[in-house]
């Protein structure tokens, strides 16, 4: 196929046209004259304002992904990407995803460590933008090795930054700051990485605030304030006012007054600089964080109220003023406000991780029923693509191992909060299929308990951090808080429709249920509670006594069984606790030592475990891991 030069300068729309007949009827012969022709034109069309010119370049990428050829290929991957990445400040990442993985496939297939680097990144930072961090982890460490290998230090920041955002994202905040703290030692002086430093500062300062480690959020924010230096758009102003944000919480924690007053004043100038409903909300919100330090509790109250009823369409903003509802009810000493606000919260949380798993899980499906097509079917898949999502071709089931795999990451990083190490939920399985083992049932079924088992703390995804995190023992209203994630948890699992799942649904929403009735969160007493969850119920019991938490030490093997043994007929079946003293008797004499490994051997196989190791490894190639330094 031979284009003339005037439809090579043509507009980008019949560019489009031209590329569209070249990969339906001409098995895209001819595609790389069109494919240079369209990457000139691309950063105009992105740039634009207008949605038919962002449809023309998705169309573009679209055809690009679903042809049997393309050429040349740094450009079609490139513009891949760039079409991907566009969509994420439109607030429509989801939909986008499957571009960046076709150049994932493109660039690995042909050996193209450049554009393979670049397309981990933006991977990274779109994963953790549609609430899968853990991946978003495991490709920002892809990137950053292919990085090293370039020799490109600027590449190796970003990587490094988009490891920052995963890990604050999944409240895995101790390494957030190892990283950050890596990143901006090696590279705060290199002007080509002075964005990713910055980036990487202010996930810093939001992971220490929610440590409390105050002194190190203020030094944080403050920097990454100056680093920013005066807004130039609506984005960086949004930037600012998050990071003044910040700057002012840390500074309510070290009681520095002077400084609280003076970012209370910078945020209500940025606000009065530019009229935006976000930056006003940011502003009241800032004012009665303000006056509940300083002890005007109705003022502040009044103030919170009123946001209550106005933020509710804004995610992020509604999250924050129920955060202060809380924290003015409790500086009050009125416990019964704080626990309405507090449930409200947790409520709020919950809903918002449900939906996130409702749009993972549609994303997996979409994937597998409109898969890339070979050249025979290229037309039928073009046009079926155009179809509305709810009449597209939907036979194709999906293997359950692309759902589990997702939510097994899900799972691991919900507890990573807790157990820094991420083995827990394996160790939890392996317990819950031997003992199952034990009782009579056969590898099958154990297998199955083993797998459902793994997912039985999802729901921890919906519960605070500063619930899920606290040192010490919970207050009464914090527990009635943290007996929810069993009802998050079965309600995340029920939007998966595979069969597989509804036994992890049961696990997860009856696992803290006691023999004698007094448990959460049914009150289920005896054959009530479902098998699977008793059994899953021993194994977590015990694991969580020998493993250390923010609240208790570990307890030795011999402690914990007495615990057990001593608590049958009343937590625990009594049938199921005489199996497990002869289950663990018997594998602790097999492997000695090793016990621990063996149990933990199925989180060896996972991708974000290993992507996790690794990144330690680099960290302390990087600078020595001090000890404890991610505990």
């Amino acid at each position: 196929m031979t284009l003339s030069f005037e439809e090579l300068q043509a507009d980008p729309k019949v560019l489009v046209g031209s590329l569209e007949r070249c990969v339906i009827e001409h098995a895209s012969r001819g595609i790389d004259q069109i494919i240079v022709s369209l990457h000139k034109k691309l950063p105009a069309l992105l740039r634009s304002g207008r949605p038919d010119d962002f449809e023309i370049a998705c169309e573009a990428a679209r055809l690009i992904a679903f042809s049997d050829h393309v050429a040349p290929l740094d450009q079609a991957i490139h513009l891949l990407i760039d079409v991907a990445a566009a969509h994420v400040p439109r607030g429509i990442t989801s939909k986008a995803m499957w571009l960046v993985e076709k150049a994932l496939e493109i660039a690995s297939e042909n050996n193209l460590q450049p554009e393979l680097r670049r397309a981990c990144s933006v991977y990274a930072m779109m994963s953790t933008d549609v609430g899968l961090p853990a991946r978003g982890l495991e490709f920002a460490l892809r990137s950053a090795t292919i990085a090293q290998r370039l020799h490109l230090d600027w590449a190796v920041a970003a990587a490094f930054s988009n490891m920052t955002g995963a890990l604050y994202v999944m409240g895995m905040y101790r390494e957030t700051i190892a990283v950050a703290l890596r990143l901006i030692d090696r590279f705060e002086k290199d002007p080509e990485c002075g964005d990713f430093v910055g980036i990487a500062r202010t996930n810093m300062s939001s992971a220490a605030l929610a440590l409390q480690r105050y002194s190190l959020a203020a030094e944080s924010a403050e920097q990454a304030c100056k680093d920013m230096g005066l807004p130039r758009d609506a984005e960086s102003l949004m930037n600012r006012m998050a990071a003044e944000g910040t700057w002012l919480k840390s500074a309510i924690g070290l009681d520095r007054v002077d400084v609280v007053v003076a970012r209370v004043r910078m945020i209500n100038g940025l606000a009065d600089s530019f009229k935006s409903t976000r930056l006003d909300v940011n502003r009241k919100l800032a004012d009665a964080a303000y006056e509940i330090y300083a002890g005007d509790l109705t003022i502040a109250i009044t103030k919170l109220l009123e946001l209550h009823g106005s933020t509710r369409e804004l995610p992020t903003l509604y999250r924050d003023t129920l955060v202060l509802l809380v924290k003015g009810y409790e500086k009050g000493g009125d416990h019964e406000g704080a626990l309405l606000y507090l449930g409200e919260l947790v409520e709020f949380l919950g809903k918002s991780q449900v939906a996130k798993i409702r749009t993972l899980l549609e994303m997996i499906r979409e994937k597998v029923q409109t898969p890339l097509p070979g050249k025979d079917d290229v037309s039928e898949m073009i046009e079926n693509l155009h179809k509305p999502q709810a009449t597209r071709r939907n036979s194709v089931e999906v293997p359950q191992h692309l759902y589990r795999d997702a939510l097994e990451r899900l799972a691991v990083s919900a507890e990573m909060r807790e157990d820094s190490f991420g083995r827990h939920a394996y160790r939890v399985g392996k317990l819950a299929g031997l003992l199952a083992r034990e009782v009579g049932y056969d590898d099958r079924f154990a297998d199955d308990v083993d797998l459902a088992a793994r997912l039985h703390d999802i729901g921890k995804l919906g519960i605070p951090d500063g619930v899920l995190m606290k040192p010490g023992k919970l207050t009464e209203a914090e527990f009635t808080v943290m007996e929810r994630h069993t009802e998050i948890g079965a309600q995340i699992l029920a939007q998966c429709s595979h069969p597989a799942f509804r036994m992890a649904e049961q696990i997860a929403l009856h696992h803290h249920e006691k023999w004698d009735g007094t448990g959460y969160p049914r009150k289920l007493a005896g054959a009530a509670i479902p098998e699977v969850a008793r059994i899953v119920t021993v194994g977590d019991v015990y694991d969580a006594l020998t493993h250390m938490r923010s609240y208790k030490h570990a307890w030795t093997h011999e402690e914990a069984m007495a615990f057990i043994t001593g608590a049958a007929g009343t937590h625990f079946e009594p049938r199921l606790i005489d199996a497990f003293v002869t289950m663990i008797t018997r594998i602790r004499a097999e492997h000695g030592a090793a016990v621990e490994d063996y149990l933990a051997e199925a989180g060896n196989a996972s991708t974000f475990l290993q992507a996790r190791d690794e990144m330690h490894a680099m960290l302390n190639d990087v600078a020595p891991l001090s000890e404890g330094e991610l505990l």
